[in-house]
């Protein structure tokens, strides 16, 4: 009994650790996402100009545009349609395309990636609240666990899918799937030694 005690505390112990990363995490992603906002914002209000800055700095050789680093890729985005071959039926946002389409693309793909970072804000936001879970109660496999970690990983799947593409989301659903057929089997397993008892 006393080997079983040790093991709860060292899981209780580590729960606490993943709470506070978690919730360091979830700070650092909230800051992230503001300044994506901000920085967003600003391009797509800086309009004209941005392009100017720009198109200065990669003719003057201090700016690159492009997702490489001498010979070597440093991020690979495929940013899809230029902005000039994206037209508007609305005619303010037409004019801003044909206008300053650099700011509105690069702006636009800022502000994606701040909604990223909130989602993976909220999903660090429930990891600390599953450690935190487990931390006091002494048995895991409850109901409400097993929601709190479905949501993480729909969460998580969904970054995937807007992100990684649906390769790594199928891969996540099957995760998703998986982790909650293990969850059902704890619960029940749980019911049956409750009863039992």
């Amino acid at each position: 009994m006393n080997e079983e005690n040790l093991k709860i505390a060292k899981i209780k112990k580590s729960c606490h650790a993943g709470k506070i990363v978690s919730r360091i995490l979830f700070v650092v992603v909230v800051i992230f996402t503001v300044l994506g906002i901000v920085g967003g914002i600003k391009v797509l209000r800086m309009g004209k100009d941005f392009d100017d800055r720009i198109n200065n700095g990669s003719f003057a050789g201090i700016i690159s545009t492009s997702d490489e680093i001498g010979s070597a890729s440093a991020i690979k985005i495929n940013l899809g349609s230029l902005p000039t071959e994206i037209h508007s039926d609305i005619p303010a946002v037409q004019a801003a395309l044909e206008d300053h389409p650099m700011s509105v693309m690069y702006g636009s793909y800022v502000l994606f990636f701040s909604f990223v970072f909130a989602l993976t804000g909220v999903m660090f936001l429930l990891v600390s609240s599953i450690f935190a879970t487990i931390e006091k109660e002494p048995n895991p496999f409850t109901v409400k666990v097993k929601k709190r970690i479905t949501t993480v990983l729909i969460v998580t799947c969904v970054i995937l899918a807007l992100t990684a593409g649906t390769a790594f989301t199928a891969l996540g659903i099957v995760i998703t799937w998986v982790i909650n057929a293990i969850f059902d089997y704890g619960i029940t397993l749980q019911t049956q030694s409750d009863e039992t008892l």
